[in-house]
């Protein structure tokens, strides 16, 4: 029983990590994407300007009145909390969404359906998907703890099938200098590769 409780609370934590970690590079993904186009920008510019104003007007925002001087100032001091913390909360949930790339999570359960998972099974989280200028081809960058460059190889038949793609690099870590072994970086085109045949030429015909 105790033995149960350990692996249950062992796989719970590593479900926390996990998600800590695929939120914190999703996070940093879309503060580089507001910096590599920044008419994303405009959306963070928009949500400071509403910050601005609701700021502005805090006092006449939520009027209350009362004739007890501390309430008012206790309500004054929930106000000017609560509007940087909503923003906040609101500029987060901004970048996460530029940071989240489309069609993660089919991306993922593709991956979960053939079987590259780790030991909790927790299959490889796309963070994200940057398309090559003037080309077809994307780099893409998995939060792949647990599952190496050996087991992207051995899977990659399967891999390819079932995200519609074909590699055109080999299958490499990230971060700086990829040196990060809990990111795999793939760079690939979609659908199949397609190989060119030379045509038999008979002298007879």
């Amino acid at each position: 029983m105790k033995s149960k409780n350990i692996v249950h609370q062992t796989k719970v934590l590593a479900h926390r990590r996990r998600n800590r970690s695929i939120l914190r590079l999703r996070l940093w993904s879309g503060i580089k994407e507001v910096i590599a186009k920044p008419w994303k920008g405009i959306l963070i510019l928009l949500l400071c300007a509403a910050f601005i104003f609701l700021w502005s007007a805090r006092d006449t925002l939520v009027p209350f009145h009362s004739d007890i001087p501390l309430l008012i100032t206790v309500w004054d001091y929930i106000i000017a909390a609560f509007i940087p913390l909503l923003f906040l909360l609101l500029l987060v949930g901004l970048l996460l969404l530029l940071g989240t790339p489309f069609r993660a999570k089919a991306v993922e359960s593709s991956l979960l359906q053939i079987g590259l998972a780790n030991r909790y099974g927790y299959a490889p989280a796309l963070i994200s998907c940057r398309r090559i200028k003037n080309t077809q081809v994307s780099v893409m960058a998995f939060y792949s703890l647990g599952v190496g460059t050996e087991t992207w190889e051995t899977h990659r038949t399967e891999i390819q099938d079932a995200l519609n793609v074909h590699f055109v690099e080999p299958i490499k870590y990230g971060g700086r200098n990829g040196r990060n072994r809990n990111i795999i970086v793939i760079t690939a085109a979609p659908g199949a590769e397609v190989r060119r045949e030379d045509v038999l030429h008979d002298d007879e015909f």
